[in-house]
């Protein structure tokens, strides 16, 4: 029998940016780009509608990780999931979401999920280092500039930009 996932992450609210009103609404993997500005570094997905929101919560959720991962993969691609890709979602996903806390809130950052409460971090994202003092999502709550002047803003990240090197993963 398939592993119950346990705690997973689902949309808690329309702050901020949500253009999903799927219910239930699991995120799914991130398919973040090269352009995380552009909002795939730094909101959610739905699995089902594929459209973005800022703020999720964690959550039990009674699926089994293939079921996630299904629920996910069978609709992003042209081609059906081979066991490969569903492996891979379902290792990355239990890595992004191994530290949840019931009831937290988390947005999505570069690759993490990270609590909304968080102060004063470091992240080393997919596409770049983060060093801030509290989560920007949050903060943009009461001062919306922060989404273009961080979030949404090119010039943040690419300062911030890492080039990964893929001989790393031999070391």
């Amino acid at each position: 029998m398939s592993e119950k996932v346990g705690l997973f992450l689902k949309k808690a609210n329309d702050d901020l940016v949500s253009h999903c009103q799927c219910e239930p609404c699991w995120i799914s993997a991130p398919a973040q780009m090269d352009c995380p500005w552009c909002g795939c570094g730094w909101l959610f997905a739905c699995p089902k509608c594929r459209h973005a929101y800022t703020f999720t919560v964690a959550a039990p959720c009674d699926l089994t990780w293939e079921e996630l991962a299904h629920l996910d993969l069978d609709t992003r691609y042209s081609e059906p999931p081979t066991d490969e890709d569903i492996d891979l979602w379902i290792d990355f996903m239990k890595q992004m979401t191994e530290d949840l806390e019931e009831g937290q809130q988390y947005v999505y950052l570069d690759g993490w999920a990270i609590p909304v409460d968080a102060e004063e971090f470091d992240v080393e994202g997919v596409y770049a280092e983060h060093q801030l003092d509290k989560v920007p999502q949050l903060a943009a709550l009461g001062q919306p500039s922060i989404i273009e002047e961080v979030l949404a803003n090119e010039d943040y990240w690419r300062e911030r930009h890492v080039e990964y090197d893929d001989d790393d993963e031999e070391d």
